[in-house]
């Protein structure tokens, strides 16, 4: 009872709150970059090293920069109705 009444509301807040929490979590270059080992390290910091004190490989920072941000973008894509009431549901109605 209680699933079927609060969780239609509670569905577009939820969706938002994990998108958001991926995508944070996605992000966390420094935490990585301080305490991750050659084993354990994560794609941007893996990205990072595309980048030297004398050369950039434009090519190679390019292309793995695409390829690990189109699955945020992918599924931020098919949840962007969820995002949007999520986030105007508890606006107030005058």
């Amino acid at each position: 009872m209680l699933a079927r009444i609060a969780l239609p509301f509670a569905r577009p807040g939820l969706v938002a709150t994990a998108i958001l929490g991926i995508i944070s979590s996605w992000n966390n270059f420094i935490f990585s970059l301080v305490s991750a080992s050659n084993n354990t390290r994560t794609l941007p910091v893996v990205i990072f090293n595309f980048v030297s004190y004398d050369s950039l490989n434009w090519g190679g920072l390019t292309a793995a920069s695409t390829i690990i941000t189109l699955p945020v973008l992918v599924m931020a894509f098919f949840v962007q109705k969820h995002i949007v009431r999520g986030q105007t549901l508890g606006a107030l109605k005058g």
